[in-house]
């Protein structure tokens, strides 16, 4: 009885919880549009995860790299520094208004207007205006010279981010097919430890080095989710999303660069545009020294104006008053002469000379910079050439053997460690063929770009 009291308590649930019309056909058609919506809706997510090219990482790096932004902002100011110097030329004219309400003696009301125009044009000034504008014509060359090298830098370590993540990516695949691999191997010495042909040993040392490939995949994917996100840095932006990167499309044809290290300093010095920024910056600096030693010579000034009044207490119109009988114009010169000013012109003078010769030992010092940067480029570039002839021929020799040491292990001439030590070699084989390729990409990339004509548009058949 009590059974059937449960039974029928059940099927009363079961009633009131369903609807008439929700057959069992309807249920089921309602859980398969369901299931195809959330396939559909996962697979749109993943198609969301977008192959990212080398040219369209540096393409997006010129959008919104914020360094280069800042550069950009520079040029705009000195833009509008020059814009002012240029002003400073012109005569400035002012305006003025004034009126007055009171009371007379007499207890009269009176009020009065009056209004003036002058100007004033500087003649002479020591020649400040014309060291003021040549500074800033020289500083708004210096700032562009070193805008450009700001996007070269853009673009270097753009694409060098770009390349670092091409090998995380690559040492994930390597991962992977290692854990793959190691999963297999797991199966088959398992079969053979139950057919008696291999000790327990054998299997408990395969699992724990499936383990272990299983945390080197582990690591590989997070190392390469760093590396996309210093890529994301160097870019710029915060919201890319989710993307891939690919191998980049270089042939070694259009990758072989100049590797006379004589010849590349020649040809940085040559068109290394932060060279030509500190050289204008220079010339600036000279400029600086002749206005500030404008202040011992003295200033002339041309003055001139016209003004005119009413008052309502004399008998005259305004139309009379303020328009003919108290016009009053004038023009004139005044001359300032420095007699003594507590020895500001010989400081300012000696702080611009200090400026010009730290202008030049920066300069000096980037062009030692260059020799040594060049110099070792050609050397680490040649030094990775010859790395990836030594790391092929590795990989070669570990494949063959791994192949020999496999087949003796399942013949029994051989043990697990062996197998085990043949496949690590191998899996490092490959790891340093893909650190080699990478690295000579970035090797050619700083010669470029130590040379100051970074031809990543050469090198990657694509106009930036």
């Amino acid at each position: 009885m009590m059974k059937d009291k449960k039974k029928e308590k059940i099927r009363m649930i079961r009633g009131s919880a369903s609807l008439p019309w929700m057959t069992e056909q309807t249920v089921c058609l309602i859980l398969i549009v369901l299931f195809v919506s959330l396939f559909f809706q996962g697979m749109a997510q993943a198609s969301e995860i977008q192959k990212m090219s080398i040219v369209e990482a540096v393409e997006l790096a010129l959008k919104y790299n914020q360094d280069l932004k800042l550069a950009k902002n520079d040029v705009q100011y000195s833009k509008l520094t020059l814009e002012k110097e240029k002003n400073d030329y012109l005569p400035q004219v002012t305006g003025t208004v004034n009126t007055t309400l009171g009371q007379s003696g007499s207890n009269q009301n009176y009020h009065t207007l009056g209004a003036e125009v002058f100007t004033q044009l500087n003649l002479f000034k020591g020649f400040e205006d014309k060291a003021s504008l040549e500074s800033a014509r020289y500083s708004l060359s210096s700032d562009e010279h070193t805008q450009t090298r700001q996007k070269q830098q853009v673009i270097y370590d753009t694409a060098n981010a770009y390349i670092d993540a091409v090998q995380r990516l690559q040492e994930v695949e390597v991962a992977q097919e290692n854990l793959t691999t190691n999963r297999q191997q797991e199966k088959v010495i398992k079969a053979f430890h139950e057919a008696g042909k291999v000790p327990a040993t054998d299997l408990y040392q395969q699992q724990a080095e499936t383990a272990k490939a299983n945390f080197d995949f582990i690591a590989a994917e997070n190392t390469l989710k760093v590396s996309k996100l210093q890529l994301a840095k160097s870019i710029g932006s915060t919201n890319l999303g989710e993307f891939d990167v690919e191998i980049p499309e270089i042939t070694s044809v259009t990758m072989a660069p100049e590797t006379d290290a004589d010849r590349l300093i020649q040809t940085a010095f040559e068109t290394r545009p932060d060279l030509f920024a500190l050289e204008k910056s220079i010339f600036a600096k000279e400029a600086n020294i002749k206005e500030a030693a404008s202040g011992k010579y003295p200033s002339v000034d041309l003055n001139a104006g016209m003004g005119s009044s009413y008052d309502n207490r004399y008998d005259e119109n305004f139309g009379h008053q303020f328009g003919d009988d108290n016009i009053d114009s004038y023009i004139g010169v005044s001359v300032s002469l420095p007699i003594f000013d507590r020895h500001l012109t010989r400081t300012r003078v000696n702080q611009a000379k200090i400026d010009k010769q730290s202008e030049r030992l920066t300069l000096e010092k980037l062009k030692q910079q260059i020799r040594e940067e060049l110099g070792q480029a050609v050397a680490d570039y040649q030094t990775a050439c010859e790395s990836i002839l030594v790391s092929k021929s590795r990989l070669l020799y570990t494949n063959k053997a791994l192949e020999s040491i496999f087949q003796r292990y399942k013949m029994g001439a051989a043990n697990l460690t062996e197998l085990t030590q043949a496949r690590s070699d191998q899996v490092e084989a490959r790891n340093e063929l893909i650190q080699a390729k990478m690295d000579e990409m970035q090797k050619i990339i700083s010669i470029f770009f130590y040379k100051g004509d970074l031809g990543l548009s050469h090198l990657l058949k694509e106009k930036l």
